[in-house]
């Protein structure tokens, strides 16, 4: 009989196990039904299910090509067993080589595609204990698809990707562990936090290494040297965790069976069945509640979140009027197109590493970015571009105005300030909602009719904005 102890503070390994594990069924009889019991076991496989449905949402944000939204709708539809999932690695390793005209003649496997094989083995693994719960959770499967192939035949990729994918499967449970493990709640907990870490380790490496040239402008400017690292340390905590419960349930079913050899054993475990019956029907109601209070804090953050953006919006309009937003703006600018050497790239011109450098030395100082590129297009423009597509993704806040237009539609020095005070509403919409004084309609109107004025708003939300993203 299952008992869920609802505490503040993070129980012991040892009151986390206080599943009655009478009878559990011998390991051959063990198998992934046993990990999911419908109308009870929602709630500890709570933090996976937040996690499956957060991967979907940012992968349907991503910018995906149509031959990526069929493998990863095609995910959805399959089997879903290791052998076919290798499988279809495969199929997409041989289409990758056939697109970049690399010659498979080696007969076996590559080191990489072998790694990630088994990588994908014990993620599937999890996945299966989990799909019982909602067949939301074979998303997991389309992310590890689009990442091989974002990578695969791909030399500087493969090298970079092995090293994540090898130090993630060392904290991933074996297949057989499913199988011969008993499910306790707190097991079960343990198992679905363990999958939260991991879909968060994918999401990201599919979003770097899917833009591998952009990555590198990120890495400069946000200086990611350990992006992963802090995600590792999670996986690894929950996993040493998990090993912990293991060892306990071992103990803790050697103890079950030595007491009911005895009569007062029996007698005492019957009487704890009884009390368990009661204690987790009371259990289950109040995590309802809880499930309850979760949804309406939820909805109560929706629509804080909509009124937020409403009134950043009607401050916009004050601001801009007719003007088109920034991305229409980056649109026309991308359609000119740029025409340069392959020297000129900032990945080829020397601009990455002195961005590399201030990020890691002098981000207290301006950093300017220029050059001459004789009579081609400036390579600054594109760099721009480049700078803007990579970090807005990652929710850095980005302003921009591209001041090399036609002369009717050249930005004045009102304007421009007007431009980016409404970016930095857009994205930042509770800035507004913070600072009433100088973000009510009436006052900004009156506020935006100088340029002094205009620009001590901007320049104090802007320093608020810095600052709540540095705490």
């Amino acid at each position: 009989m299952a008992q869920l102890t609802l505490r503040e503070t993070k129980p012991s390994v040892t009151e986390m196990l206080s599943s009655q594990l009478d009878d559990p069924p011998p390991k051959s009889q063990l198998s992934h039904q046993n990990w999911y019991l419908s109308g009870i076991d929602f709630c500890f496989y709570a933090p996976a299910q937040e996690a499956c449905t957060a991967s979907k949402e940012r992968l349907s944000k991503l910018n995906l090509q149509d031959d990526e939204k069929q493998l990863a709708e095609l995910a959805s539809n399959r089997d879903i067993k290791p052998g076919k999932i290798v499988e279809k690695l495969l199929e997409i390793q041989a289409e990758m080589e056939k697109k970049s005209n690399r010659k498979s003649g080696v007969k076996t496997a590559s080191k990489f595609v072998n790694n990630f094989s088994a990588f994908a083995d014990k993620a599937s693994s999890i996945i299966m204990v989990l799909l019982p719960q909602s067949p939301e959770y074979t998303v997991t499967l389309g992310v590890l698809f689009l990442l091989f192939k974002a990578v695969v035949t791909k030399k500087d990729r493969e090298d970079a990707l092995t090293k994540l994918i090898d130090t993630i499967s060392q904290r991933l449970p074996i297949t057989e562990f499913y199988k011969t493990i008993f499910p306790s709640n707190a097991i079960k907990a343990s198992v679905a936090r363990i999958y939260a870490h991991m879909v968060k380790i994918l999401d990201e490496a599919l979003v770097y290494f899917r833009g591998w040239r952009l990555s590198r402008l990120v890495d400069a400017f946000l200086n990611n040297v350990s992006k992963f690292d802090d995600l590792i340390e999670d996986l690894d905590n929950e996993y040493k965790t998990m090993h912990e419960l293991k060892d306990a349930t071992h103990i803790v079913q050697t103890a079950s069976i030595m007491d009911v050899v005895s009569e007062t054993g029996r007698a005492m475990a019957k009487l704890q069945e009884n009390f368990e019956s009661q204690t987790s029907a009371i259990n289950l109601s109040m995590s309802i509640i809880n499930s309850k209070l979760h949804n309406l804090t939820a909805q109560t953050n929706l629509i804080l979140r909509f009124n937020m953006t409403k009134h950043a919006r009607s401050l916009q309009e004050v601001l801009l009027g007719d003007a088109p937003d920034a991305s229409e703006e980056l649109d026309a600018v991308v359609s000119r197109g740029f025409k340069l050497s392959q020297k000129d790239h900032w990945e080829n011109n020397g601009a990455l590493a002195d961005i590399t450098y201030w990020s890691q030395n002098q981000r207290n100082l301006l950093l300017w970015i220029g050059g001459a590129s004789g009579n081609q297009d400036s390579w600054v423009t594109e760099t721009s571009v480049d700078i803007i597509r990579a970090l807005e993704p990652r929710m850095v806040p980005v302003l921009f105005a591209f001041c090399d237009q036609p002369d009717d539609h050249r930005p004045t020095v009102m304007g421009l300030v007007r431009r980016l005070l409404g970016q930095l509403l857009d994205q930042r919409p509770e800035l507004a909602y913070s600072r009433p004084d100088l973000c009510d309609t009436w006052r900004l109107k009156r506020r935006s009719s100088t340029f002094p004025k205009l620009f001590s708003v901007f320049e104090e939300l802007a320093a608020q904005s810095f600052a709540s993203k540095a705490d």
